[in-house]
């Protein structure tokens, strides 16, 4: 039976054990670090020891205000956990250039054949995986505290803003590592229609108005189908990406089941189905979205080897000086530097679902 990934089931997952992390970030140009720790399920936060503005104003606390940010940034990334490691292969060099060009990737090709003497030994090479050219791009958002929070020591506001931090800086992940592969344009070869079967396994034919496509039936008979176009074109793929919407179709259609006397074996070949529905926030005015993927289409990926999580620094938090003339008596500023690279038609199979 094929794992499930979504915000459900990584939220229960951390819901189990201990688990330990130290979190870097800077204060007046020091890098420093606080622990992380989640136990069964709840992660270790404390209060301030004394008011905000007394924090603000005081050297000698100003770390520890800021650590307690970064506890509650962590918090907020807990609530909206990233999807997509399981495809990607994480690299991170604080030494990368901005722009890597689009050959860069590249895997070993080596075989082993019978040797006749007197004959050259062959020797294997680099391929290079094809691609767009993956470039490392700055990432940032800012928290502000205005003097009125610290003035009625509104504490319950800065944690909220914290935790919102948080969760969008994992949304945002979410989205440019899992949006290239849900936007992009696939051709012909990379992609499977819908395949509709009846209750008897038989396909429509044509002027037949009695047809009644079976639901599950279909849908098992269309993920075969894009399973094996996909190991045709020499790209088998193992993780599935899903709407959530469509996640209990199929799990379904991969399991074992019996219709009219048939019993039908689960399918093998998918090892991990991925649902991702996207984020989307109302920031005044303006609304601001990540597509999910759309209920009727699927992605059947070979991970790892074409996709490449690309990281100069990760989420990296300081404090700067106050704006006067805005009464604001402190900001917090968040930066991350990374890039994505995912060669898609070598990797992906695009599958479009039936429709009920």
């Amino acid at each position: 039976m094929a794992k499930i990934l979504s915000i459900e089931t990584a939220r229960a997952a951390r819901r189990q054990g201990t688990f330990e992390q130290k979190v870097p970030f800077v204060l007046d140009g020091k890098e420093h670090s606080v622990e992380k720790r989640i136990v069964n399920g709840e992660m270790e936060v404390y209060a301030l020891s004394k008011p905000v503005g007394e924090m603000i104003t005081t050297d000698a606390v100003r770390k520890e205000l800021l650590e307690k940010v970064v506890l509650d940034v962590e918090l907020g990334r807990e609530t909206t956990p990233t999807l997509y490691t399981p495809i990607y292969e994480r690299i991170e060099d604080r030494n990368f250039p901005e722009v890597f060009d689009a050959k860069w990737a590249q895997k070993g090709v080596i075989v082993f054949a019978e040797h006749i003497e007197g004959e050259e030994v062959k020797f294997g090479h680099l391929q290079a995986e094809e691609g767009p050219t993956a470039r490392i791009v700055t990432y940032a958002a800012g928290i502000e505290y205005t003097e009125d929070m610290v003035e009625y020591n509104r504490t319950f506001e800065m944690d909220e803003i914290d935790r919102a931090f948080g969760e969008a800086y994992n949304a945002l992940l979410n989205h440019i590592h899992l949006g290239p592969i849900i936007s992009y344009s696939y051709g012909a070869g990379n992609k499977t229609g819908a395949v509709l079967i009846d209750v008897e396994g038989n396909l429509p034919v044509e002027g037949d108005t009695t047809f009644a496509a079976h639901p599950i039936l279909s849908l098992r008979e269309t993920l075969k189908k894009g399973m094996a176009d996909a190991r045709q074109a020499k790209r088998p793929g193992n993780i599935l990406l899903v709407s959530g919407t469509r996640l209990d179709h199929i799990q379904e259609a991969l399991g074992k089941f019996h219709v009219r006397g048939t019993d039908y074996a689960s399918l093998t070949g998918i090892d991990q189905i991925i649902a991702y529905d996207g984020w989307e926030i109302q920031i005044g005015k303006k609304s601001y979205k990540y597509n999910g993927i759309a209920d009727n289409k699927a992605y059947l990926i070979r991970p790892k080897r074409g996709f490449k999580e690309l990281i100069k620094h990760d989420l990296r938090i300081d404090a700067t000086l106050a704006d006067l003339s805005r009464l604001v008596e402190a900001q917090i500023v968040g930066r991350a530097r990374r890039g994505v690279f995912a060669a898609l038609t070598e990797n992906v199979q695009e599958i479009t679902l039936p429709e009920f």
